[in-house]
């Protein structure tokens, strides 16, 4: 199958606040110290996996012939924010420890259920970056 390439662009505006155009979206991060227009960097991150999840929960269900009635997932990320700041930390910059909950409406047992979330995680990109490493690459254009 051929590679797919995803590309965001975004744009700084005033105060605190960056928006992409992405297909017929507009997207906004901002800061709630700024105009709070949307969520933060890290809130976004997290929705991004807790939607990677969700999706592809859909599609394995689907797959699968479960009788998925909805999926609800909750992450929570835990991070020292001294380096960010840019404060000094023996603690990474990015999250510690990420946890994933998902109520899963479905007629499954519990370890049903772990069993499903297992091969959707596996199946997810964005869980799958968190959990290897992903070359990435930086410069000034």
């Amino acid at each position: 199958m051929a590679e797919k390439v995803v590309e965001v662009t975004t744009q700084m505006g005033a105060g605190w606040k960056v928006t992409a155009q992405v297909r017929d979206h507009l997207l906004v991060i901002d800061q709630p110290t700024g105009t709070n227009e949307g969520a933060n960097p890290l809130e976004t991150f997290l929705f991004s996996l807790a939607g990677c999840i969700s999706t592809i929960a859909k599609m394995v269900a689907r797959e699968e012939k479960i009788a998925l009635r909805g999926i609800e997932i909750k992450v929570r990320g835990s991070l020292n924010s001294a380096g960010l700041l840019g404060q000094p930390s023996d603690d990474p910059v990015g999250f510690k420890q990420i946890d994933i909950d998902a109520d899963i409406d479905a007629d499954m047992s519990v370890d049903e259920k772990l069993a499903f979330l297992d091969r959707v995680c596996h199946r997810c990109p964005v869980h799958d970056n968190l959990l290897n490493k992903t070359l990435v690459n930086h410069q000034p254009v």
